[in-house]
C-alpha cells in the first residue's frame, strides 16, 4: 500500500485514476419534453439473426462428490446468460445455456465434449472444474475452434498446452503454489512439510510447484506422495506421523482432504494443514470439523464475499437458487459474460451468425472487460494479465466469514506487467483477535461495567446516517462482549442524538463526560458538530473516535484526544476536482457549500485544487436553503457551468439537484461523501441517476471482509446497514480495544486519559473496513477514498469508478 505526501498527491490521482479506467459512457438520451419529427408508421425489419439460437455449453461435475462447486458454475453461467444476454437478443438470437455433467472424470469429459462440437449452435463453452477434466476436452474443442473460458481451472497447460482456444478467469498452479510455499515459510513459519496429492493433474501440478519452492528456500520436503484413498488414509498416516513435519500440504480437493485431515487430527498429529483453492468449500468444514477450524489455503476465487462487486450477484443467486453463491460460481458468471461479449461482437462483424473461429478471435482481442469478480484482459495464451490470489483461513462454524489474510495481483508467468505482487501476508492483526487477547488478561482485574457512548443524529434529516453509526456502534459492543464473556468486563453503549446541531452536541458533550463509566466516544457524523463538541472530551481526556468526520481540524485542531477511521476533506476535494477536470471533462463548475464546517471545507479544497488547475470556477456560494433553490439557481443557470459541485449532505442536496433539473440545468453533479444515502434518490429521483459523489465510507458492499456485518446489521435492525455504520463498527472496536490496552497497562481500571495514550499506541489493526493504524495527529496513516456513481434503482448497486489508498497530507 503506497503511502503518499499532499505535494506529490496530484501527480498519483492522475495515475491511479487512469490506470482505473474512466466513467463508464453514457448513452445519450432525448431531452425531456423533446418532440421527435412525425414519421409514417412502419414494421421494423426483423434482425438477420431472427429467430437464430446461439447456445453456451457448460462443463462442470453436477453429480457426484465435487457436485457442490460444479452446480455453482452452472448456476453462474445460468444466472449471467439471463442477465447479460440482451446484446446478442438486440441482434434477433435467442440465448439459451447447454449444460453437462462431467461427473469430474476425464473420459466423461471428454465425450461430453464430442457432443458440444457437433452441435452447431454452441457457440462458447463455460468449463471445467477440474483442470484434468478440461485438459481431456481440450483436444476436440481445438479441432472445431470452439472457445472455452475456465473458470477455475488452474493447471499451466490448460492456456500453455498448444490448444489456442482457452482462456481463464482465475491464476495459474505454477504461481498459487509459489503463494502457498511463500506463506507457509515466512508467515507460519514452517521448516519442514509432508506433501500429499490427489494424482490428479490439477492437485498433482499445485503439490509439485509447493514442493519446487520449498526445496529451492530450504524447507525440508519430508515426504512427496499421491493417493486415489478417499476414506482409509492409515496408510499415508503412519509415516506422516513418524516424520513429524511441522505442515502437511494437500494437493487436491474437500472430498479427499475432509477425512484426511480429520484423521491425522484423531491420531494426533500435530501439523498445521495449508493446500490450495481445493479446499474452498463449506463442505470440507461438514467432512473434517474442528480439525480444519484455522487452517489456511490458497486461492484464485475466494468466497463471494471477498468481491464488493459480486454482491448482487450474491442476492440474485440465493434468490434463484436457494443457496449461497459458492467458490467459482462468480467466476463462472464473469466467463459466461466473456462469452457472450465475444459471440455478439462476432455476430455484429458478421452480420448473422458468426462462425466460431470468429468469435475465437474476438475473445483473444478481449481487453478491460469489466467483470463483478475484477476486469480481465488475456494474454497471448488465454491467461488473465494480471490474476488474483488469495490466501485465507477456515471458519468452521460460517465458510462465508472465512478470513482474508493477503491478497495479490500477480502477472502470469512470462509476461510483461507493471504489477509488483506485494508482500505475502498484510502486516495488520485482525482487531478482534486482539481484543480477545486483551480480554484474557485483564480477567482478574474486574472492570465490571464500562460505557461507550455515541454522537449522531437520531432524529431530523439526517437521521438515516446518524441512526446507521449508534446501530453500528451498539452491534460491535454486543458481539465484542460475547468475545469477552469470561473476561470480567461488559461494555455498554450510551448513545445520545446531537441533532446535526452544534449546540446540542456540545450540550451532550458536557453530560458525557460528567459520567465517570464512559470512557470513550463514537462520533459524530458532522463535523461542525464534532468541533464544538472537542473541547469538552478534551478538557476531561476523553477519546473520541470518528467513523464519519472528515474535517481537517477534527486532527489538527490541537485537542490530542480525536481519532478517525476515514479520510479527511482536503483530500477528497482533490479527488473530487481530479476526477471532474480528467474523467469527466468539464471545464467550469459552480460550487455551492451548505456553510457547515464539513460543507464549506470539502468545497474549499474543490475549488482550490480547480483554481490551480485551470478550471473556471464561475461561483461560490454558501446557503442554509432547505427547500426553495430558486435564488442559487438564477445565477446558476445564467453561468451555464459543465458542472455543479455542492458541498454537503443529501436533505439539502436533493431538492437543490431534482430543482436544477427542473430548471432545464443541464450541468453534470459531483459532490462528497454526504450524497451517500439512498434518501438522495427518494429526493431528488431522476435528477441523481448517474451521477458521481466521492466518498470516504463507501456502500458497505465495497468492503468484503463487511459481509458478516451486513447479515448481522439486516438482521437485527431489519434494514440495510447504512454508509458509515460499518466505521462506527470498528470504531467502537478501537474503543474497547484501547480501554482494554490501558488496563493491562496499568493493571486497573484505566484513566480516560491512558485510554487516549493507548489508541494512539495501538498496532496497526484490521478492522472490517480497513486496517488501520493512527498517526500522532490521530488520522489513519493510509486512508481509503471512492469515486462512485449512483444508482437510484438499487443503492447498494452504485457504480465503483475508483478506489484509492492515500496518507494523509503532513
Amino acid at each position: 500500500m503506497k503511502r503518499v505526501s499532499l505535494l506529490v498527491l496530484i501527480a498519483l490521482l492522475g495515475a491511479l485514476i487512469a490506470a482505473c479506467g474512466g466513467a463508464p459512457a453514457v448513452q445519450p438520451t432525448a431531452a425531456p419534453g423533446a418532440t421527435a419529427a412525425p414519421e409514417q408508421p412502419t414494421t421494423p425489419p426483423a434482425p438477420p439473426s431472427a429467430g437464430a439460437t446461439i447456445k453456451i455449453a457448460s462443463q462442470s461435475p453436477l453429480s457426484g462428490p465435487q457436485a457442490a462447486l460444479g452446480t455453482g458454475i452452472r448456476n453462474g453461467a445460468q444466472l449471467a446468460i439471463e442477465q447479460l444476454a440482451q446484446p446478442l437478443i438486440d441482434l434477433g438470437f435467442t440465448v439459451e445455456l447447454a449444460p453437462f455433467d462431467d461427473q469430474a472424470r476425464a473420459e466423461v469429459g471428454s465425450a461430453n465434449a464430442k457432443n458440444i462440437v457437433s452441435d452447431p449452435e454452441i457457440m462458447c463453452v463455460v468449463g471445467h472444474l477440474n483442470s484434468g477434466v478440461a485438459l481431456a476436452s481440450l483436444p476436440d474443442y481445438q479441432n472445431a475452434s470452439l472457445a472455452m473460458v475456465s473458470p477455475a481451472n488452474t493447471n499451466p497447460n490448460i492456456t500453455e498446452g498448444g490448444y489456442g482456444v482457452a482462456f481463464r478467469v482465475v491464476g495459474r498452479d505454477d504461481v498459487q503454489g509459489i503463494v502457498g510455499e511463500q506463506f507457509a515459510r515466512e508467515e507460519l513459519e514452517v521448516e519442514s512439510v509432508y506433501i500429499i496429492h490427489d494424482t490428479t493433474a490439477y492437485g498433482q501440478g499445485v503439490a509439485e510447484f509447493f514442493r519446487l519452492a520449498a526445496e529451492e528456500n530450504g524447507m525440508e520436503v519430508l515426504g512427496f506422495e499421491g493417493t486415489e484413498e478417499q476414506s482409509d488414509f492409515s496408510a499415508i498416516l503412519t509415516p506422516i506421523q513418524a516424520a513429524n513435519p511441522d505442515l502437511i500440504y494437500f494437493g487436491g480437493l474437500y472430498p479427499q482432504a475432509g477425512p484426511l485431515f480429520r484423521q491425522a487430527r484423531d491420531r494426533g498429529i500435530a501439523a498445521q494443514f495449508l493446500g490450495p483453492d481445493g479446499m474452498d468449500s463449506p463442505e470440507l468444514a461438514t467432512l473434517a470439523g474442528d480439525a480444519v477450524d484455522g487452517m489456511h489455503y490458497t486461492s484464485v476465487a475466494a468466497p463471494v464475499s471477498q468481491f464488493p462487486n459480486a454482491a448482487q450477484f450474491a442476492t440474485d443467486y440465493q434468490a434463484q437458487f436457494n443457496g449461497t453463491a459458492t467458490p467459482f460460481s462468480a467466476q463462472a458468471y464473469d466467463a459466461a459474460g466473456i462469452c457472450i461479449t465475444g459471440i455478439a461482437a462476432a455476430a455484429e462483424a458478421a452480420g448473422g451468425v458468426p462462425t466460431r473461429a470468429q468469435v475465437l478471435e474476438e475473445l483473444k482481442g478481449l481487453a478491460g472487460y469489466e467483470g463483478i469478480t475484477g476486469d480481465y484482459t488475456f494474454n497471448e495464451n488465454g491467461d488473465p494479465n494480471p490474476a488474483t490470489y488469495f490466501v485465507l483461513q477456515a471458519n468452521v462454524a460460517d465458510w462465508n466469514a472465512n478470513a482474508l489474510i493477503t491478497r495479490l495481483e500477480i502477472a502470469p508467468p512470462g509476461s510483461e506487467s507493471t504489477t509488483t505482487p506485494p508482500p505475502a501476508a498484510t502486516e495488520a492483526e485482525p482487531l478482534v483477535d486482539l481484543i480477545a487477547a486483551l480480554g484474557a488478561e485483564v480477567v482478574d482485574l474486574n472492570l465490571g461495567t464500562i460505557k461507550l457512548a455515541s454522537q449522531s443524529p437520531l432524529s431530523g434529516p439526517q437521521a438515516a446516517l446518524g441512526t446507521g453509526i449508534r446501530n453500528g456502534a451498539e452491534l460491535s459492543v454486543e458481539q465484542l462482549n460475547e468475545l469477552l464473556a469470561d473476561a470480567g468486563v461488559t461494555f455498554e453503549l450510551a448513545p445520545f442524538d446531537d441533532q446535526a446541531r452544534a449546540e446540542v452536541g456540545s450540550a451532550n458533550a458536557k453530560n458525557i463526560v460528567s459520567d465517570p463509566d464512559i470512557m470513550c466516544v463514537v462520533g459524530h457524523l458532522n463535523s461542525g458538530v464534532a468541533l464544538a463538541s472537542l473541547p469538552d472530551y478534551q478538557n476531561a481526556s476523553l477519546a473520541m473516535v470518528s467513523p464519519a468526520n472528515t474535517n481537517p481540524n477534527i486532527t489538527e485542531g490541537g485537542y490530542g484526544v480525536a481519532f478517525r477511521v476515514v479520510g479527511r476533506d482536503d483530500v477528497q476535494g482533490i479527488v473530487g476536482e481530479q476526477f471532474a477536470r480528467e474523467e469527466l471533462e468539464v471545464e467550469s463548475v459552480y460550487i455551492i457549500h451548505d456553510t457547515t464546517a464539513y460543507g464549506q471545507g470539502v468545497a474549499e479544497f474543490f475549488r482550490l485544487a480547480a483554481e490551480e488547475n485551470g478550471m473556471e470556477v464561475l461561483g461560490f456560494e454558501g446557503t442554509e436553503e432547505q427547500s426553495d433553490f430558486s435564488a442559487i439557481l438564477t445565477p446558476i443557470q445564467a453561468a451555464n457551468p459543465d458542472l455543479i459541485y455542492f458541498g454537503g449532505l443529501y436533505p439539502q442536496a436533493g431538492p437543490l439537484f431534482r430543482q436544477a433539473r427542473d430548471r432545464g440545468i443541464a450541468a453534470q453533479f459531483l459532490g462528497p461523501d454526504g450524497m451517500d444515502s439512498p434518501e438522495l434518490a427518494t429526493l431528488a429521483g431522476d435528477a441523481v441517476d448517474g451521477m458521481h459523489y466521492t466518498s470516504v465510507a463507501a456502500p458497505v458492499s465495497q468492503f468484503p471482509n463487511a459481509a458478516q456485518f451486513a447479515t448481522d446489521y439486516q438482521a437485527q435492525f431489519n434494514a440495510a446497514a447504512t454508509p458509515f455504520s460499518a466505521q462506527a463498527y470498528d470504531s467502537a472496536a478501537f474503543c474497547v480495544a484501547g480501554i482494554l490496552q490501558a488496563a493491562v497497562d496499568a493493571a486497573a481500571a484505566p484513566t480516560r486519559a491512558q485510554v487516549v495514550d493507548a489508541i494512539r499506541g495501538l498496532p496497526t489493526l484490521g478492522g472490517i473496513t480497513g486496517d488501520y493504524k493512527f498517526n500522532e495527529n490521530g488520522d489513519p496513516e493510509v486512508a481509503t477514498y471512492f469515486v462512485l456513481q449512483a444508482n437510484i434503482v438499487d443503492w447498494n448497486e452504485n457504480l465503483l469508478i475508483t478506489r484509492l489508498d492515500i496518507a494523509p497530507p503532513q
